[in-house]
């Protein structure tokens, strides 16, 4: 489904197989198992994640692998970046 310029608060919004651009995201729950997504210029303040699926038991391996601190670390390296340490590549 896709959302343009939304308001979404206080709710769970679930992200595979939905588009989101231009909405803004306040004191909610993202659900995501890592299906596709796409979204752009949207805005985010106060938020929650939920993980199902493969990408949920992908995660909980990482815990058992490095414990919380090591899993932390890992996912550090997504939210907080520096120059060189993320690649992304995009599929043809």
């Amino acid at each position: 489904m896709e959302y343009v310029n939304q308001r979404f608060e206080g709710v769970t919004v679930t992200l595979d197989g939905n588009s989101y651009r231009d909405c803004t995201f306040e004191n909610v729950t993202f659900h995501y198992s890592g299906g596709p997504l796409d979204m752009a210029n949207c805005a985010m303040d106060r938020f929650a994640f939920q993980f199902g699926g493969d990408l949920a038991n992908g995660l909980y391996a990482l815990y058992q692998l490095f414990g919380t601190e090591g899993m932390l670390t890992i996912l550090r390296g997504f939210t907080e970046p520096h120059s060189g340490e993320v690649t992304l590549s995009l599929p043809n």
